[in-house]
């Protein structure tokens, strides 16, 4: 009977080290995204605001970092995870098709933002306002001040 409750604790031990161990690997590829994102959007910020040269391709390829990471944003917040890190507010669990929309829409239009680098930089700076206007709002809703 002992060995069995030696077994059964070992085996609860085990489990709860990996839960703990996978909501850290996913805290820090929460991280390591929205380090990518705003890495992103201070490159595209330089050129939408005149502080550095328009480049089209960088201003492009910036934008089609933000698409990838906000597509695939969402599936780094499962049930579960919700201490993960402590920059997500509990909001998101509750309202999860609302942040999945808010990923999708930034997603979206950092797409849109990303053709338009190929008309130029006024039709950039439009495109790339109505990201930045999304970076906001999922900020104001969905990510605790530090």
């Amino acid at each position: 009977m002992r060995k069995i409750i030696a077994v059964i604790g070992f085996t609860v031990a085990v489990a709860s080290a990996g839960l703990a161990m996978a909501a850290s690997d996913l805290g820090k590829q929460r991280e390591a995204d929205m380090k990518a994102i705003g890495g992103a959007i201070k490159t595209s910020a330089g050129f939408a605001m005149g502080k550095v040269p328009f480049d089209a391709a960088a201003a492009k390829a910036a934008m089609e970092t933000v698409a990838a990471k906000a597509t695939d944003f969402p599936t780094l917040f499962p049930a579960g995870s919700e201490t993960a890190d402590k920059g997500a507010s509990p909001k998101i669990w509750e309202n999860k098709a609302d942040f999945e929309a808010h990923a999708a829409k930034l997603a979206s239009d950092a797409k849109a933002a990303a053709a338009a680098a190929d008309q130029g930089a006024d039709a950039f700076k439009a495109a790339f306002a109505v990201v930045g206007a999304n970076c906001k709002s999922c900020h104001q809703l969905y990510r605790l001040s530090d």
